[in-house]
């Protein structure tokens, strides 16, 4: 790492172990105490700003070889899944979409793509999502030290997170959705009614209007609904 710059550059919820250590521990939806030595350990919630954290803070210390993924897996965001992903597939370099990921709105699009691929190439990742218990996440860390492979070779990459303001990203509901099934309800996407859905017709119950959109900005993912 570099003297003139301090690890770790990107603020979030962590707490900074040893950073000459080969392992860093993502814990998800779940802040976890494990009693082991790391370079870094914290949660990660959003599938988008969230992993871009977790990005420039590994490439950033070369001495980080082993990306622990465990703790809850985070529901709608799916997170854990999206970073796996990442790993495994990068991203579309046009959209900057998560290759095959499973997220709400799964888009790397404040770091650069060879950011990208250093992560991928300088950590291995291991896959211990939903699991909670401190003390196997803690054997996991144990055993990823003695086969510390050393620094990677290319070095520390420092990126500049700056979140762009940008139109946030919308998905429209393109299926009804069912919204009370022991009674019939659904949402009707195309006539955008809550209705009573019936084995031979669809009889709108209530003729308001309902707007259902998932949104993204610096703060994560938002799903609401809202009368129009």
């Amino acid at each position: 790492m570099s003297e003139n710059e301090e690890w770790p550059p990107v603020s979030g919820d962590f707490e900074v172990g040893t950073p000459s250590h080969c392992v860093a521990i993502c814990t998800l939806g779940k802040k976890i105490s494990v009693d082991t030595e790391y370079a870094i350990i914290g949660s990660c919630k959003t599938e988008n700003i969230g992993i871009e954290r977790v990005i420039i803070n590994v490439i950033s210390n070369p001495n980080i070889r082993f990306l622990i993924l465990s703790g809850p897996e985070v529901p709608g965001h799916l997170t854990g899944r999206s970073m796996r992903a990442l790993y495994n597939n990068g991203v579309d370099p046009q959209t900057r979409k998560i290759i095959d990921a499973e997220g709400a709105i799964p888009y790397i699009e404040n770091i650069p793509l060879e950011g990208i691929e250093q992560f991928r190439e300088q950590v291995k990742l291991i896959d211990m999502i939903n699991t909670n218990d401190p003390m196997k996440i803690a054997d996991a860390a144990k055993e990823l030290s003695s086969k510390d492979p050393g620094a990677f070779a290319k070095g520390a990459m420092w990126v500049e997170f700056k979140v762009t303001a940008k139109k946030s990203r919308r998905r429209r509901v393109e299926a009804d959705v069912i919204l009370l099934p022991e009674y019939g309800v659904v949402f009707e996407s195309n006539g955008s009614l809550v209705t009573s859905h019936k084995s031979s017709a669809i009889v709108a119950e209530n003729p308001s209007l309902v707007a259902i959109e998932v949104q993204d900005d610096d703060t994560g993912t938002i799903l609401f609904g809202r009368e129009v």
